[in-house]
């Protein structure tokens, strides 16, 4: 029992980090399937527009959501804008565009192999560029979620790993992970403003770092044109962009970025079931004891069981 009454569910769920990162992680494992899928299908939406109009959706979305919110931080915002214009860069800019860019050439595993090492260059940029430690125990549940990774990529055979090239696709997604993982360590440097201020902020500076490129590639030509177009839109601006953003946020803020991002070795596991739901993929045996071996590691790294405990504890990091 807290002072002053009982925290509300929804309170009580918004500090359970065990939660809050696994969603986000099958959120962005839904924005992976999304973008593959564009990548096949045979339509005006291109990489730049639908990174472009993803973000220009959300962008309405969170300032009808959190404007007053950026309103009421606004001096903060002012002082604090060439960071948290950098988080717009890092993250709404680069990150998904590259990754809409790869998935047009590059296959489903090499791709979702790079996306796993996303982690581990979270903890490389944080020991780089602020000194965070990581422990032993982080390294061994490190060490075990990529391995349960690469046994669902490899299809359970690791000689895949042999044959799979890497092309201008790879490249692209690599660039979009460095991108990203040097946007988690830096977390740490977010202002103190309301969680929606800062996506605020965020996605409209991305979204107008984007807007030149989307012109320059052929801006208004490149109008979606069909209503399953504009259903992965709002897939993307809905789920991918906001709740996504929110729930991760907040889980670094929780249990910090080194214990977070481990979470992240969760969405290659999402985003192989849901290619067997929306893709048809056939359900394999390696699928299941890899992804024993990412709930394995996640429960080694953050040192503590990964269902949420509904005490009055269990939001603690």
């Amino acid at each position: 029992m807290q002072q002053g009454g009982e925290f509300s569910l929804g309170a009580r769920l918004w500090r359970m980090a065990p939660l809050l990162l696994p969603l986000a992680s099958l959120m962005w494992a839904g924005n992976f399937i999304v973008g593959r899928f564009a990548g096949l299908e045979a339509s005006g939406l291109d990489p730049i527009s639908l990174a472009f109009f993803r973000w220009v959706a959300a962008s309405v979305l969170i300032v009808l959501i959190g404007g007053r919110f950026a309103w009421r931080d606004r001096q903060a915002i002012r002082r604090h804008l060439p960071i948290l214009s950098l988080f717009g860069l890092l993250s709404v800019t680069s990150y998904n565009t590259l990754i809409y860019l790869g998935l047009q050439t590059t296959t489903a595993l090499n791709g979702l192999l790079l996306q796993s090492v996303l982690p581990l260059m979270a903890m490389a940029f944080g020991l780089l560029l602020y000194r965070n430690p990581v422990t032993g125990r982080q390294g061994i549940g490190i060490l075990l979620s990529l391995l349960g990774v690469a046994w669902i990529l490899t299809r359970g055979n690791p000689t895949h790993l042999l044959e799979a090239g890497f092309g201008i696709g790879d490249l692209y997604v690599l660039a979009a992970v460095i991108s990203y993982a040097i946007y988690s360590a830096m977390l740490r440097q977010r202002p103190a403003i309301h969680p929606l201020s800062f996506l605020v902020v965020a996605f409209l500076t991305g979204t107008a770092f984007l807007f030149p490129i989307w012109l320059f590639t052929g801006g208004p030509a490149t109008l979606p044109s069909r209503p399953e177009d504009w259903l992965m839109i709002a897939y993307l601006a809905v789920f991918a962009s906001i709740l996504a953003a929110l729930f991760f946020n907040q889980g670094v803020a929780l249990i910090g970025a080194n214990r977070a991002t481990a979470y992240l070795h969760l969405m290659p596991v999402f985003g192989s079931f849901l290619a067997v739901a929306l893709l048809g993929e056939r359900l394999q045996l390696y699928h299941i004891g890899g992804a024993l071996g990412v709930i394995a590691g996640l429960v080694v790294a953050s040192g503590r069981p990964l269902l949420p405990r509904f005490g009055k504890d269990s939001g603690r990091p």
